[in-house]
């Protein structure tokens, strides 16, 4: 046998094999069975693959296969009531539907405010951004947003009750000097008061009561429930609770830019307190015109002179300075622009005695019975003017234009 007759031969070998598998694969009852199979010659390589098959229905035996849109609805409420009927716990609905209901008025919020989202870094670059929101037909369609949607959770709220908040949820801070028992106690005491004083309001409101017996079972509930807060404490307890919870605490926790140790503020605040005991605040006689009653002015002078010298005796002259500097809304306002502007606490002090010693000049001048209404103009005009020579110097060119957005409104009642 010569070599070419050997080639044709394995050719023809070759060709009679692949029409073997083919003839196989068209007598194949099933086209799974070619799946992943790979045909090879000499002349051309084919692979077949196969439609993967479809993932198996998961059934319950005795009970017909579940689908997601048996339960599936657009109504809120419904939807809770569906997922309640196959066994679904009212913390996951809970879940579900808030989220639920959040996107569903975030996406119609943000559809309704959608022609000025255009205009919002237009609008952020000149500190007008609230214009554009504030317009009466948009703020009434975003009010009567909010108010659709507090209907609907107060709606689902009935379905599904109410979730009893957390222990760090009721007054954080306050009560971390006791044991998470106690803390616990509370909070169950909390959630339950907040129940019971929502139904009596209820039941007053639907019975005839009169403002007098209204009043009588107010009372009662609320001494009630103070009795029984009061039994989950010690002595001790309680007494570091009042302090804490005292308005007193509060100013202290309201101070900024005053440094002292945790026990030198508790201290303070316990002197504040004795303080305001000792002496407690006069009672003008119209309190809608305070400023009427000289006798009244008068009284306050002397017990605020009467606290400046007890505070200035427990915290000295600095402190004491730091103390009332710390207490003026002004100066908090001061501080956040000296962070903006990367400077020390010391360009808010700056800033705070400049704007203090011109508003009492201005003051002054407005006080003063021997200036004409000329001259008084001219003379609040001038100390307008000096001020913002000098705060301009203080706060210096980059910071000017943040100071008059942030802290400036005063400088327009200056002249005036």
């Amino acid at each position: 046998m010569n070599l070419r007759a050997f080639i044709l031969g394995t050719v023809a070998a070759n060709l009679a094999l692949v029409g073997l598998l083919l003839w196989q694969a068209a007598r194949s009852p099933s086209p799974v069975a070619l799946a992943g199979v790979s045909v090879t010659t000499n002349v051309v390589a084919e692979v077949v693959s196969a439609t993967p098959a479809p993932l198996p229905v998961v059934t319950v035996p005795g009970s017909p296969p579940f689908h997601w849109s048996q339960i599936e609805t657009t109504n809120p409420l419904a939807f809770a009531t569906n997922l309640l009927a196959i066994g679904c716990p009212k913390e996951t609905v809970r879940d579900i539907l808030e989220a639920r209901v959040a996107d569903e008025f975030r996406t119609r919020r943000r559809e309704l405010l959608r022609p000025f989202h255009a205009r919002f870094w237009d609008a952020l670059a000149d500190e007008r951004l609230k214009d554009l929101f504030e317009s009466p037909p948009t703020e009434k369609a975003v009010n009567e947003l909010k108010a659709e949607e507090k209907r609907l959770l107060a709606e689902l709220e009935v379905v599904l009750g109410k979730e009893a908040p957390p222990v760090q949820s009721v007054q954080p801070g306050y009560n971390q000097h006791l044991s998470l028992e106690t803390r616990t106690q509370l909070n169950a005491l909390g959630y339950r008061m907040q129940e019971e004083r929502a139904a009596l309001k209820l039941k007053l409101e639907t019975s005839k009561a009169t403002t007098a017996e209204r009043a009588e079972q107010e009372t009662a509930l609320a001494k009630r429930h103070q009795a029984e807060r009061r039994a989950l404490f010690s002595d001790e307890e309680w007494a570091e609770d009042q302090v804490r919870r005292s308005p007193q605490v509060g100013k202290v926790r309201e101070l900024r830019g005053f440094s002292a140790t945790p026990e030198g503020l508790r201290s303070l605040a316990l002197a504040m307190r004795d303080f305001d005991a000792a002496h407690p605040a006069p009672t003008p006689r119209d309190p809608k015109r305070p400023n009427d009653d000289e006798d009244y002015r008068s009284k306050m002078e002397m017990r605020e002179a009467q606290r400046k010298a007890m505070l200035t005796e427990r915290l000295g002259e600095a402190g004491y300075a730091a103390f009332a500097r710390g207490s003026d809304p002004r100066f908090r306002t001061l501080l956040v622009l000296s962070r903006r502007l990367d400077l020390s606490p010391a360009a808010a002090v700056q800033w705070l005695e400049l704007q203090t010693a011109a508003q009492t000049q201005a003051q002054q001048a407005r006080q003063n019975p021997d200036l004409t209404d000329e001259a008084r103009v001219v003379a609040l005009l001038a100390i307008r003017v000096e001020t913002e020579r000098a705060l301009q110097a203080a706060v210096g060119a980059r910071g000017w234009g943040a100071y008059q957005r942030h802290a400036g409104d005063w400088l327009k009642q200056l002249g005036r």
